[in-house]
């Protein structure tokens, strides 16, 4: 079984841009406004399809302050989205007028940067969203719309020896440095210079990259296979939404494998998605202590609000969203 995109977190330094970015520009949905589990005075928000699919969701710890990353000697590099083919040129003009240079590539991909300087790839891949994987919420015409997260570049010291954590370890195949995943999703890898500086994680750095995989036995099956293999563990946990283990590959960067169930309507029913502070069940009892934290610094975790049904599918493909007079989507 080869394995598939999960999602993708990465690093932001101003949440509000972060979200105009990924919902207003590229069309994504919030989806979980939550915490880091590891730190609960850090929040951590998504962004997916509107159900959040796994595959379709990237998600980002927003840190005030951050300094500039640096891209040294290890690092994932940018999110790879596709876009239903026959639609470049409407995402070319789309990013350009929310005044976010585009290049083209020789392969007709598109690229350009989100606020955070992360670099981000859109490609054509043929289908598009469908029923309620649709962004209701969303200005982009159904069959526009950006329809998951195909992969990242991964930048080591040794790209033998990464390529070989993803084959002994994932069972996926390597070759002309790129693990291949399933579909055309993929992870290219890249050799960086020995001069290089060390890495320094800062705005647009990515914590990890996750891989789904079906239920809890395939993740107890690669958490004993690495450590028969000696390539490094850091931890298997139960996130709520789904369980997961984090390796360390040989080039010092993070992967995750993590369940696709029981996913972000564990705690918010699916028209309710990232309305609330969604805590996993597990730091449900602090719920008070920490909604007072974030209280004293400002957030408020009621901007997006429910999907009531008045944004809807038009005959033309179109998706109509209720709007105030200033321009947020009321939806009620």
């Amino acid at each position: 079984m080869t394995l598939k995109t999960h999602h993708i977190s990465l690093l932001t330094s101003d949440v509000a841009q972060n979200e105009l970015f990924y919902t207003s520009v590229l069309g994504l949905r919030f989806i979980k406004n939550s915490i880091n589990q590891a730190n609960p005075k850090m929040r951590h928000i998504y962004y997916g399809d509107f159900m959040g699919t796994p595959g379709t969701v990237v998600t980002f710890f927003p840190i005030e302050h951050l300094k500039d990353r640096v891209d040294g000697k290890m690092f994932f590099s940018g999110i790879h989205f596709s876009i239903p083919t026959g639609t470049s040129s409407f995402w070319q003009q789309r990013l350009i007028e929310h005044g976010f240079p585009v290049t083209v590539d020789g392969l007709g991909r598109l690229h350009t940067a989100d606020p955070d300087q992360i670099p981000l790839r859109l490609q054509e891949v043929p289908g598009t969203l469908f029923d309620w994987h649709i962004n209701y919420f969303s200005d982009i015409s159904a069959d526009s719309q950006i329809t998951g997260v195909v992969g990242a570049e991964l930048h080591v010291p040794d790209v033998e020896a990464t390529g070989q954590f993803f084959e002994a370890l994932l069972d996926l195949p390597v070759k002309g440095n790129v693990v291949s995943l399933d579909g055309v999703q993929a992870i290219e890898l890249y050799e960086t210079r020995k001069q290089a500086p060390e890495s320094r994680f800062g705005r647009g750095s990515t914590d990890h990259y996750a891989l789904a995989v079906e239920s809890g036995a395939d993740l107890l099956k690669y958490w004993d296979r690495a450590k028969t293999l000696g390539f490094k563990r850091e931890v298997l946990i139960d996130r709520g939404y789904f369980r997961s283990v984090y390796f360390i590959e040989p080039g010092g960067n993070r992967v995750e494998l993590a369940t696709t169930n029981p996913g972000f309507t564990l705690d918010e029913s699916l028209f309710d998605l990232g309305t609330t502070l969604a805590l996993p069940p597990r730091f449900e009892a602090q719920r008070e202590k920490i909604m007072a934290y974030f209280a004293e610094r400002g957030v408020k975790f009621d901007e997006f609000k429910p999907y009531t049904g008045t944004g809807h599918l038009e005959a033309d493909g179109k998706v109509r969203a209720i709007h105030d007079e200033q321009g947020n989507t009321r939806n009620d």
